[in-house]
């Protein structure tokens, strides 16, 4: 072990397809612009070539794109998440996202995963609980991890040892009135291989979120989706479909609680964090801006909220958050009578949504086996996964679940019927950064 003493003054976050022509996309998609719809405009056209088996893909279930361009896609079946660079190649350094396990070695399925701009890869099964994975720390490597240390009372310089881990050392350590002031750590390669390695983020059966979500039943959670806000927050949203006899169909936001103190490779000092239960964002309505059955989540730059579901009326919300008062209070950003996108007539099953960095908005419709956009306004654009053969349009894919969008408004669909992630581009942009396959 070692024993290091000093004040701490750190950081408080985790460091961080048939067209005439086919497409191909650049590796490098980093410092390009967003799309924005105009008259221009014409039709989604598909990418080639559709990654499917031979790129390591069985079961898509979920996809999400990572800060550095590269895609995370949740196999459910493979029990894994697969990673893949914007090629389709699969990058090294992520074959501990396959075949994931718990802390008690049972498989685990994800059905859903974001990657936040810390670098963190949050994934959920379908329960009560969140697992977590850090793409950075793995890069670095962690040289000693916190395993006591003493904390000071600010106010009376009374001192307390505590050993990390236990309810006390986390009280302390995230409560403003007490200081971390010298830290005891250890390099024991097992307790560092238990952060490198996907682990427990947050449970509902833990008895300090069940004490800090009374009026629900947190151990009995299903989260169907999972979403992490932009920049630098302590937070990520999931979207709870249990239903019960309270109707516990909600919106809840997952708070940020330090728990370890990390020192990597590269001499840096950051903060694990767990999850603890922050707030109940939304609940159960059939009203414009409540939840019904949510099935999917996603969140912009803004910090408003976007879901799917499948209980009554509307198909798709959107709230926005009014941060004026000591809590965030959150109403409907689209009116039923005013936005295309909350009319129940245009979907048939609305999957999952996706928001890119110009808040226009996409939905996978799984009855119709397409994705639907729409433009910030939550006025309908265009629908992609087609293509026309003698004036008729033909679906182009089989059972698409899952939507997200890229920095360019390329768009990317997991089909668990064909096991395969389709691309789309809208065909007035494809000369901007793409080009045309031999």
């Amino acid at each position: 072990m070692m024993n290091k003493n000093f004040h701490l003054i750190l950081i408080s976050c985790l460091l961080i397809s048939a067209c005439l022509q086919k497409f191909s996309i650049p590796e490098d998609i980093e410092n390009k612009s967003g799309l924005e719809f105009g008259a221009g405009d014409t039709t989604y056209l598909q990418l080639s070539p559709v990654w499917g088996e031979d790129y390591g893909i069985g079961d898509p279930t979920e996809i999400s794109i990572a800060q550095d361009g590269r895609i995370f896609i949740a196999d459910s079946i493979a029990q894994s998440i697969v990673v893949l660079d914007q090629d389709g190649d699969q990058p090294d350094g992520f074959s501990v996202l396959r075949n994931l396990e718990d802390q008690d070695g049972v498989n685990i399925s994800p059905i859903d995963l974001d990657v936040d701009q810390k670098m963190n890869v949050f994934f959920i099964d379908g329960s009560q609980r969140i697992f977590i994975w850090n793409q950075y720390w793995n890069t670095t490597g962690i040289d000693q991890i916190s395993s006591a240390g003493t904390f000071r009372h600010i106010q009376t310089g009374a001192l307390q040892d505590e050993t990390a881990g236990t309810e006390s050392w986390l009280s302390l350590l995230n409560d403003d009135e007490w200081e971390l002031e010298s830290t005891i750590f250890t390099t024991d390669q097992s307790v560092i291989d238990s952060l490198l390695n996907p682990h427990l983020f947050y449970d509902g059966r833990m008895v300090k979120n069940q004490y800090l979500d009374p009026y629900y039943r947190p151990d009995s959670s299903q989260f169907t989706g999972i979403s992490s806000p932009a920049g630098q927050s302590n937070m990520i949203f999931v979207s709870d479909s249990y239903g019960g006899t309270n109707n516990q169909y909600r919106l809840v936001q997952i708070s940020f609680q330090k728990s370890r103190l990390l020192e990597l490779k590269t001499g840096e000092l950051v903060w694990a964090f767990t999850g603890v239960f922050g707030t109940t964002i939304k609940g159960y309505g059939t009203g414009a801006g409540t939840v019904n059955e949510p099935l999917s989540i996603d969140v912009d730059y803004q910090g408003n909220l976007y879901y799917t579901q499948a209980g009554d009326f509307f198909p798709v919300h959107m709230i926005i958050p009014n941060l004026s008062g000591d809590f965030a209070v959150y109403s409907s950003g689209f009116q039923p009578e005013a936005s295309d996108i909350m009319d129940a007539s245009l979907y048939g099953t609305a999957l999952d949504v996706a928001v890119d960095e110009n808040k226009n908005v996409y939905i996978v419709d799984g009855s119709d086996s397409d994705v639907i956009v729409f433009d910030a306004n939550g006025k309908y654009f265009k629908e992609a996964g087609y293509e026309t053969n003698s004036n008729i349009k033909q679906p182009i894919m089989n059972q698409p679940v899952a939507v997200t969008v890229d920095k360019r408004g390329v768009v990317y669909v997991c089909d668990r019927g064909d096991g395969s992630v389709y691309r789309f581009k809208l065909s007035n942009s494809l000369d901007e950064d793409l080009k045309q396959d031999d």
